[in-house]
Parts: structure tokens; C-alpha cells; sequence
């Protein structure tokens, strides 16, 4: 009898234990998922940080870009204006040049 109760004692330690393992390698499969769960969100948010900055950098380069071609314009807007100017300034010597008179 005291030797049923031992084997029973015995069988049902080596259950525990083989449970007990058995869960721990299911918590660690749990944390090692987790982990990875972890680190895949990580990365989705630093790529969404990543595209973000892409974009405002994209969207400033374009504004640059036409502001400065705007300015472009209107300094040779001016530049013409200027030349236009100086073109009427120079037909009026040469005519007063050539005693014509305006």
C-alpha cells in the first residue's frame, strides 16, 4: 500500500513537472511572439515616422521650388522692363544724335 501511494506520488510528481514545463515552454512561446509583435509595430511606426518625414521634406522642396521660380519670373520681368528702358533711352540718343527730334 505504501508503495501504490509512493508510485501514485511519483506519477503524479512527474505530471506536474511535465505540465509545468509544458507551460512554461507555451509562456515562452507567448513572450517570444510578443516580442516579435513588438518589434513588427516598431517598425510600422518607424516607417510611418520615415514616409511621414519623406513627405514634409517632398511638400518643402516643392514650395521652395515655386517661390523661387516666382521670384525667378519677376526678376526677369524686371530685367525686360529694364532693357526695354534702356533700348527707348539709346533710340533717343542715336536720334539726337542724327539731329532728329522726337
Amino acid at each position: 500500500m505504501i508503495g501504490k501511494l509512493l508510485k501514485t506520488i511519483f506519477k503524479s510528481g512527474q505530471k506536474a513537472t511535465e505540465s509545468v514545463g509544458k507551460s512554461m515552454d507555451f509562456i515562452d512561446d507567448l513572450l517570444e511572439k510578443e516580442v516579435i509583435v513588438g518589434a513588427v509595430e516598431s517598425i510600422k511606426e518607424g516607417t510611418g515616422k520615415i514616409a511621414e518625414k519623406a513627405g514634409t521634406l517632398y511638400q518643402n522642396s516643392v514650395d521652395l521650388i515655386e517661390d523661387k521660380q516666382e521670384e525667378l519670373s519677376e526678376a526677369m520681368l524686371d530685367t525686360s522692363d529694364t532693357i526695354k528702358n534702356v533700348m527707348k533711352e539709346g533710340e533717343a540718343i542715336v536720334r539726337k544724335a542724327m539731329g532728329e527730334e522726337e
